[in-house]
């Protein structure tokens, strides 16, 4: 696949956002695959590896370390849109991971950082022929910034979701937004909350609604906030929705995409409750956040409500559709069915590849991940893998009936590449799980 230099047309940018919101075979180390590694790495090394940024192509061979070998090179690739250019580079997978590294550029300016918010994400058909998991983490992190070229090196990966040898992976982003901020914690008139009501916002306003989110029409009981440089109060009191909101409007460099202000609500009746979340959004220009409780007027005589706390972003993110599709690379695995009890949870599937480890558990109470765990290799060495682990969860096997039965899915990554074959032993807690 070769896509150069691709740039969206406003018309296809409004189309894009209108609709997004099994190999496993065992490795067998032949003479003529050891020569043909040692080319590999030769040609990883100048090539492949080949970050156009000399600093980033450095960052992405220490991030690879011993796993040159097994990643990808991805090459030919270049999207661009509002003067934001990404080449993805290298891609690193296995069957329950996936974890592509781009550069992103400014092409027309400074807009990013070293410490930017990066809204990314991976997304791709599951292997169909693995076990069902319904819950997985993914997220997109920097890994360098040169700031001569104003280039990131960064990070997006997809950990637990089962994924097939040449599955073809979308690679989306959306938004790069420099982290500076400023917060301030400050004192509100709390007997405003009392207010009852007050209007909700409905789908001609153009603000995108949610059930579980109904906000409040912005400027209903404006109010300013006496020691705050950076907000004031826009509609606070009960809604049609039943439930509470603060909402606040931000002021100046503050009136921006990711800014938040909000009280901690306690319950005498509870201390434990939580309650409801916030939400930042646009309307007629303005940046505000509604934040909502699930209470009523009836439980106020029993709530305590915190000074305002405000963490706000003091740029604007730089906005746009950057998409690309990769057919991922798997690492070879050998899969295994021990069906071995440890604490009460019955391991029922390992996966060892080249990279590292996968075990999958039907117990919630006794998930494997972050607990004492060791693989032994068929020369007696001990690798130690506790501080490897990457994912440690839980998922229900329907997420139509969260009551259902379910599984744990945890995952390690060796230190360096090994043959899956000379690994003849798990430990996980104390408890044996030989494989061979």
């Amino acid at each position: 696949m070769k896509l150069q230099h691709i740039t969206l047309s406003p018309a296809r940018r409004a189309e894009i956002l209108r609709s997004i919101e099994p190999r496993h075979t065992r490795l067998r180390w032949t003479a003529a695959r050891i020569l043909l590694a040692a080319m590999l790495a030769v040609l990883l090394t100048f090539s492949a590896l080949a970050a156009t940024v000399p600093a980033l192509r450095e960052a992405l061979k220490n991030v690879l370390g011993g796993f040159s070998e097994q990643s990808q090179p991805i090459t030919g690739i270049t999207v661009e849109d509002n003067g934001i250019e990404i080449r993805p580079v290298a891609a690193l997978s296995s069957s329950n991971l996936v974890r592509v590294w781009v550069e992103v550029q400014d092409k027309t300016g400074d807009r990013l950082s070293e410490d930017m918010r990066v809204n990314g994400w991976l997304d791709y058909e599951r292997d169909e022929t693995a076990p069902v998991v319904n819950s997985w983490t993914g997220g997109a992190h920097i890994v360098h910034y040169d700031e001569d070229s104003r280039t990131a090196l960064i990070e997006i990966d997809n950990i637990g979701r089962p994924i097939a040898d040449g599955t073809e992976v979308n690679v989306s982003f959306s938004s790069f937004q420099p982290s500076a901020r400023a917060e301030e914690t400050v004192d509100f008139p709390r007997e405003m909350l009392s207010a009852t009501g007050l209007k909700n916002m409905t789908e001609d306003m153009g603000i995108p609604l949610f059930v579980d989110h109904i906000l409040l029409i912005p400027e209903q009981t404006p109010c300013e906030l006496e020691g705050s440089n950076y907000a004031r109060l826009s509609s606070v009191g009960f809604g049609e929705d039943g439930k509470l909101h603060i909402q606040v409007a931000f002021l100046g460099e503050a009136n921006h995409s990711g800014s938040s202000l909000s009280s901690h609500a306690t319950d005498a009746r509870d201390p434990e409750q939580n309650f409801g979340g916030g939400r930042c959004f646009q309307y007629n220009g303005q940046w505000y956040f509604d934040a909502v409780y699930d209470i009523t007027p009836d439980d106020l005589p029993y709530m305590t409500f915190s000074d305002l706390n405000g963490s706000y972003m003091l740029h604007d993110p730089v906005e746009g559709i950057w998409y690309f599709t990769i057919a991922v690379e798997t690492a070879d695995e050998v899969v295994y069915h021990p069906n071995v009890q440890v604490g009460g949870a019955l391991v029922e599937e390992i996966r060892v590849s080249e990279i590292g480890v996968s075990a999958r558990s039907a117990s919630e109470g006794t998930i494997l991940g972050h607990r004492p765990t060791y693989a032994m290799t068929k020369g007696g060495e001990k690798l130690y893998l506790t501080d490897n682990c990457i994912d440690g969860g839980w998922s229900v096997d329907d997420m139509n009936d969260p009551s259902s039965s379910g599984h744990a899915h945890d995952q390690w990554m060796f230190d360096e590449p090994l043959d899956p074959s000379e690994i003849v032993l798990l430990n996980f807690d104390g408890v044996d799980i030989p494989l061979q």
